[in-house]
């Protein structure tokens, strides 16, 4: 019921080999930049000078020890809660026999879980217009996916083949829009899918398709990836409306001081509103688990209740994290991408310092590691979680170089995602199907609260300082971090089918005598005579 100390030993010591790297690249950043370099060095044209202070370095130090423990708790809490509740729900809502049942609740959950989600709420504040519309409009947006993706498992559709109409859809819809709206809904599908909905949608999937039979291994991936398309069509929706009513987004985007008067107080602040927050997110999704229990499924006693402490523990781990993220995490990016914005001579040190951030952050994403273990497990150890998460790393520091790149010479987000996902495309129809449903839940899982509140921050902050338009080339770094693992992941699947076929045809060869084309001629009559 409660984890041994095995377990805890092994998460704890996950969590940490996983934050430590980033923590590494911040306290060499800080050495060189106070004790190798002038002060002046990282000035801009206005005379504003920045640099890593004492107090931000040592918040940092205090939030690298609350992710190390936060991100641990999670992961154990998650595997024994969300995972399991979207898996008793997934498998029950399949044996219904009432479609418009299984419909209505599958959208409820939907929105539900987005609402739930931290990152969604993090993205949805620095955007510069109202965070309860882009949310709402956003969890309705997953629920009807939800629902498609619902649809797609039970009448056995093509997963991409969904993917190419609907993407299709969307970048038709971008010619549209205010241009500068652009990055943001690409970057509403990334966060959308984070540690709360991550677990969830993968149990949930993963139910749906044992319940189901057939093909189980491929339908337990997808859900994720198709309700990332969701929050692009409604941040589109919100862009035309807005377009309509001659509003937009503020002409400048407001960058906030990064500075700490107190950290103590900030810390105290930042832990109070993220136990509220993810209060309000796992609250709500597991009072509906208790009432759906209730009254349609009746789950054991003790499995409710190990149930219960899972999500305890996945509230406090989650709560850890979260503060951690917010009150050290986010200003320190910040300022370290002011940093190396400031000065031209520092821009192309700045691509490699993301490509860093982007490997080490994707690291430490929790639902990261919830989605390569479950790779692994659907597929009887054949799919490597490590191998995936070295893929998945080395993609996501791709991703933020050049997304630095881009804002260094300032051209648009198009560029990027339509050629990436062209080729995403084409992969689709040359690998195994199971890796087109895992390499697009990839994409989404791998742009989770570290992106949100510490790579996205760096490119923001590099952007402004930078004295470009923040909204054009800050934003979309969230979305080149979702395209990338989709590319990858899929060409990892085309290498796996490559080898296979070659090895089968090396396997043929040798089991091919050296006479085995030759004609042998029987002479019928001599066997008649012989009797045989």
């Amino acid at each position: 019921m409660i984890p041994s100390g095995k377990e805890w030993l092994a998460k704890f010591t996950e969590s940490l080999i996983s934050t430590a790297p980033i923590a590494v690249v911040i306290l060499i950043i800080f050495l060189v930049t106070r004790f190798a370099l002038p002060m002046d060095f990282f000035t801009d044209a206005s005379g504003q000078a920045y640099f890593l202070s004492n107090d931000q370095m040592v918040s940092f130090a205090v939030a690298v020890a609350m992710i190390v423990v936060g991100m641990a708790l999670f992961n154990l809490g998650t595997e024994q809660s969300m995972t399991e509740i979207g898996r008793i729900i997934g498998g029950s809502l399949v044996r219904k026999n009432k479609f418009f049942f299984v419909i209505a609740m599958t959208f409820i959950i939907g929105v539900l879980v987005t609402i739930a989600e931290p990152d969604l709420s993090v993205l949805s504040r620095q955007v510069g217009i109202n965070s309860q519309i882009i949310v709402w409009s956003i969890g309705v947006g997953v629920g009807l996916f939800l629902v498609v993706g619902v649809i797609r498992t039970t009448l056995h559709q093509s997963l991409n083949m969904m993917f190419l109409a609907f993407y299709g859809l969307c970048f038709a819809l971008l010619y549209f829009i205010d241009p500068r709206f652009l990055p943001i809904c690409f970057d509403s599908g990334g966060v959308t899918t984070g540690p709360v909905t991550v677990p969830f949608l993968l149990g949930f999937g993963l139910g749906m398709a044992a319940n189901r039979g057939g093909k189980n291994s491929e339908d337990s991936f997808g859900l994720t990836a198709l309700c990332s398309i969701g929050p692009i069509l409604a941040v589109v929706i919100i862009s035309l409306v807005l377009k309509g009513t001659g509003r937009g987004l503020p002409a400048e985007y407001p960058i906030e001081d990064a500075s700490l008067s107190n950290i103590w107080e900030s810390l105290l602040h930042d832990s109070t509103s993220s136990m509220q927050s993810v209060a309000l997110s796992v609250g709500p999704i597991l009072l509906f688990f208790i009432v759906y229990e209730l009254i349609f499924i009746r789950v054991p006693g003790m499995k409710l209740v190990r149930i219960i402490i899972g999500m305890v523990i996945t509230y406090v781990g989650l709560v850890l994290f979260l503060s951690a993220v917010e009150w050290g995490f986010l200003p320190i990016a910040q300022t370290v991408g002011h940093m190396f914005g400031s000065s031209e001579a520092m821009h192309y040190v700045a691509i490699g310092i993301g490509a860093l951030f982007g490997i080490f952050g994707v690291l430490a994403e929790p639902a990261v590691h919830v989605l390569v273990s479950q790779m692994e497990q659907v597929s009887d150890g054949r799919i490597k979680k490590g191998l995936v998460l070295t893929v998945l790393a080395a993609a996501n520091g791709v991703a933020v170089a050049l997304s630095v790149l881009r804002c260094h010479f300032q051209f648009g987000l198009e560029y990027y995602i339509i050629p990436g996902y062209i080729l995403a495309f084409i992969l689709s129809f040359a690998v195994p199907k199971i890796y087109t449903a895992m390499a697009f839940d990839s994409g989404g899982v791998a742009s989770g609260p570290m992106t949100s509140t510490f790579v996205l921050p760096f490119c923001i902050g590099f952007a402004s300082t930078c004295g470009i338009d923040v909204y054009s080339f800050g934003f979309g770094l969230v979305a080149v971090v979702a395209m990338m693992p989709i590319i990858v992941v899929q060409a990892l699947g085309f290498q796996s089918k490559v080898q296979s076929q070659i090895a089968l045809a090396h396997a043929r060869k040798r089991i091919i005598e050296e006479n085995d084309e030759q004609i042998i001629h029987f002479d019928v009559t001599q066997f008649m005579e012989e009797g045989l």
